[in-house]
């Protein structure tokens, strides 16, 4: 799949105030009628289901919105979108705004909105199966297994197509940049500014594509590149997920972790819990059920999104060596933002509806079985789970309305960040995305992990603030942190990054040093939201949302235990 889901957010999230509901005949909203939820405001916003069909059937977006704290100098409405397909931007920004800057706060009304099918906005539910459609063997190996995973993903597919299949067609991208378009204009602003994450990244350059004029200033952290096939945007994806895997297991012998006690390879023992999980589900007392190869296969791959998950993987995979595979169950439900009653929300099926909306994909079950073959030559511990993830396309009966390679042309200066070693958004396709637009300028931080904006890293913030308050732009070649330079440079190969002068709006010479950030302490501005609060994870895709907090999450979870 472009963008399958993996671990990414780990989220206190708030109690709603507010809900939207789906319409089968209304009129599409013109202004927002918003109301008090907390400390924040919301309201329901009524767009077309289909815009060839502008006067038919409407379908409900849920939006928020936090004030500028300082009135008189705002600047203008800020949105923002952490990824997936799937992700809710709503729950995400409540606990994001806490983690901007003091002036981003203080100038911009910060504003999002669960595109639709998703969260809150008129969100499809046919999940029925999903426990199943994740514990399948994400690489099968004997007919019985591909006729097993073939089974689950056709149940998937039909279930949400009985339900939904007048809504399907209409969940693409394309739509949700008109919805936020639509909601541009209910603000009555002329210009918007966005930031987004991973998938978020897609909305953006596809917005920016359809509405250049419209845009005042635009971040992209964790860019896709949407001129790659179906075939190549998983196999590159999953070369991603190996390199992040190869730099966990060079860390954990390097400091001779569990796994590689008295010399162990640590590299051998992953591979002999999959082994021991695929003969047989390791029992998980702790769990609801056992850690299959699935469970177990997921929980590793969705540590990869930050290195601070790391000794929390370990653990788990140390628990798992002596029979216990609690940790990976859970690491898997937290993947998929399980919550405390056992229910699980709607991320797989909304991720599914846009991704097989946005792009083609063999029709051909047998086609995924050759893909898995191919991917596994380049990627051998992931290669094969991008086949069987992308196995539910095959049976997807939307009509799909493919997206094109973003240009933006008119647009201006777009900023589009890229971590050196990201698993699920690899550098090489930020690269890609910032050549792809004819305003884009590349960011490139030297690091582990899935995007980086907003996460303590005050080489990145300072750089993308000054943007976003001023318009200054960077330097070409801006590049922040000490961590493994990108794919094809040599490791010492470093690159300095300052912030651009405020009194300018073009490019400056970059004039110190490389360097990684101390995390800096959130900007609380005093009014978090008051609710029933509750630790969640937001699964996320594998070409996804961006992860502020999954650092903090892992370790809160694995303190739980």
């Amino acid at each position: 799949m472009r963008r399958a889901f993996l671990l990414v957010f780990f989220l206190v999230l708030t109690a709603f105030a507010c809900s939207s509901h789906s319409r089968t005949s209304a009129q599409a909203s013109t202004s927002i009628d918003w109301k008090a939820c907390g400390s924040i405001e919301c309201a329901t916003f009524a767009v077309p289901l289909d815009y060839a069909n502008p006067g038919g059937k409407t379908i409900d977006l849920s939006l928020i919105r936090i004030k500028a704290r300082k009135p008189d100098q705002r600047i203008g409405v800020l949105l923002a979108n952490p990824g997936g397909p799937g992700a809710s931007a709503n729950e995400f920004v409540r606990i994001w705004r806490n983690l901007l800057a003091g002036q981003i706060r203080d100038r911009f009304d910060i504003v999002s909105f669960d595109p639709r099918g998703v969260g809150e906005s008129s969100p499809i539910l046919c999940h029925d199966n999903l426990q199943e459609l994740v514990a399948a063997d994400p690489d099968p190996d004997t007919d019985a297994e591909w006729q097993q995973a073939n089974e689950v993903a056709r149940q998937f597919a039909e279930g949400c197509e009985d339900k939904y299949g007048d809504i399907l067609p209409h969940l693409g991208t394309k739509n949700v940049a008109r919805d936020m378009d639509r909601i541009r204009e209910a603000l009555g602003e002329t210009k918007l500014n966005y930031v987004g994450y991973s998938y978020g990244t897609t909305i953006g350059g596809v917005y920016a594509d359809m509405f250049p004029g419209n845009v005042r200033a635009m971040v992209l952290d964790g860019g896709t590149d949407l001129s790659l096939s179906f075939e190549d945007v998983n196999r590159t994806q999953m070369i991603g997920f190996e390199r992040a895997f190869n730099a966990y297991l060079a860390d954990c012998a390097a400091k001779k972790c569990a796994l590689a006690a008295n010399g162990a390879d640590p590299k051998a023992a992953v591979q002999a819990i999959m082994a021991a999980a695929e003969a047989k589900p390791l029992p998980a007392p702790g769990a609801d059920r056992p850690a299959g190869p699935g469970e177990v296969e997921l929980g590793i791959m969705s540590a990869m999104y930050s290195k601070q998950t790391w000794a929390f993987l370990t653990r788990a995979l140390q628990d798992a060596q002596r029979g216990d595979g609690t940790g990976l169950v859970r690491l898997t439900d937290n993947y998929l933002q399980r919550e405390s009653n056992g229910d699980y929300p709607n991320l797989m099926e909304a991720n599914a509806a846009v991704n097989y909306v946005d792009e083609a994909c063999p029709k051909d079950p047998e086609a995924y079985r050759k893909l898995g073959d191919e991917f596994a030559k380049d990627a051998p511990t992931f290669g094969a789970s991008a086949a069987t993830a992308g196995l539910v396309c095959a049976y997807w009966e939307a009509k799909p309305d493919p997206l094109t390679t973003p240009k933006a042309a008119g647009a201006p200066p777009i900023i589009v960040i890229a971590t050196s070693n990201d698993p699920a958004t690899p550098y090489e396709w930020g690269k890609a995305l910032s050549e792809q637009l004819s305003s884009g300028v590349l960011l490139t931080h030297r690091g582990e992990g899935h995007t980086i904006y907003a996460q303590g890293n005050s080489c990145i913030d300072d750089v993308v603030n000054a943007y976003l308050l001023t318009l200054a732009v960077p330097a070409a070649g801006t590049s922040c942190g000490n961590g493994p330079p990108p794919p094809g440079q040599t490791p010492g190969a470093t690159a300095s990054a300052s912030p651009p002068s405020e009194a300018t709006r073009t490019p400056t010479p970059a004039a110190q040093a490389t360097r990684e950030a101390t995390p800096a302490a959130p900007d609380t501005g005093g009014d978090r939201d008051n609710g029933s609060g509750t630790v969640a994870v937001w699964a996320v895709a594998l070409v996804l949302a961006g992860a502020a907090i999954a650092a903090l999450g892992a370790l809160a979870a694995a303190r739980r235990r």
